[in-house]
């Protein structure tokens, strides 16, 4: 399945943002790896447009990136987010509306019930699923969980929102729930080590669990994302060549980002790097 979590970090003062991390595994029903670099937190654009002077809707007056993640099913959480992504990147408004993430978690509920009431009955093809970012019409971080209930055998999706949140609220998706979720809530009341800052504690919990092959559906490596009132941006991580010694490269699901990765005529990828 997969390891997310996605929490209010407040280290930079007066500038809160919501950080998303994840492993990149892919295994099937008994563990066995099927993937070890899967994108599991994505961009998701909300493009708003006016109309032209010709008359046509070609104008636009809203663009926002969302983040979006899912856990359990890939193909099904993969081919929601590829059929979402046409729809809510072509919106139209002549008294130019931006819509609220309220406004976006009903459209995505009713694409959710769809979707289930297609394959819901096919266990294989169960996941969950996250938005998350700034909302501009309520000027605040916020988070919408949809996730699949079962009621007299048929599933249904059950909508958690969480506004008004405050530093080191966090949730979480995935596999081992109860047992990461501790692990993080402790994690946020412990003390800071050398390297490793409160403000990041899920990250650390997720990487650690990563390294320790303890749980065989969570593995690969880490994925990094966060959102605030700019959008959603990846992160990439530094890594030593040689443990102990300063040489370092960049790293994007386990891949060395190297200059024809990163290059794209006279434009540059620019993933920030974080330690």
């Amino acid at each position: 399945m997969t390891a997310i979590a996605i929490w209010r970090n407040d280290e930079v003062e007066g500038s809160p943002s919501l950080w998303a991390a994840a492993d990149s595994r892919v295994s099937n029903g008994n563990g066995h790896l099927l993937i070890a670099d899967a994108a599991k937190i994505f961009s998701l654009p909300i493009i708003c447009r006016r109309p032209g002077p010709d008359g046509f809707f070609n104008q636009v007056y809203f663009a926002h990136t969302l983040g979006y993640c899912f856990a359990g099913s890939t193909l099904m959480g993969q081919n929601t987010y590829l059929g979402l992504v046409p729809l809510l990147s072509n919106l139209v408004s002549p008294t130019e509306y931006i819509p609220s993430i309220q406004d976006i978690a009903r459209q995505i509920l009713a694409y959710l019930k769809a979707t289930f009431a297609d394959y819901g009955l096919i266990g294989r093809s169960i996941f969950e699923v996250a938005v998350f970012g700034f909302c501009h019409k309520t000027q605040q971080l916020e988070i919408v969980l949809f996730r699949p209930e079962l009621v007299q055998n048929v599933y249904e999706i059950r909508v958690e929102a969480h506004q008004n949140l405050r530093t080191h609220d966090f949730v979480y998706l995935g596999d081992k729930k109860t047992e990461l979720s501790d692990e993080i809530a402790n994690a946020f009341s412990g003390e800071a080590v050398p390297g490793r800052p409160i403000s990041r504690a899920p990250r650390f919990v997720i990487e650690d669990r990563i390294a320790s092959d303890k749980s065989p559906t969570i593995g690969g490596d880490l994925q990094l994302a966060i959102a605030d009132r700019s959008g959603l941006r990846p992160f990439a991580l530094a890594k030593p060549r040689v443990v102990g010694q300063p040489a370092a490269y960049m790293s994007y699901l386990g891949r060395e980002l190297t200059d024809d990765l990163t290059t794209v005529g006279e434009a540059r990828v620019a993933p920030v790097m974080i330690a």
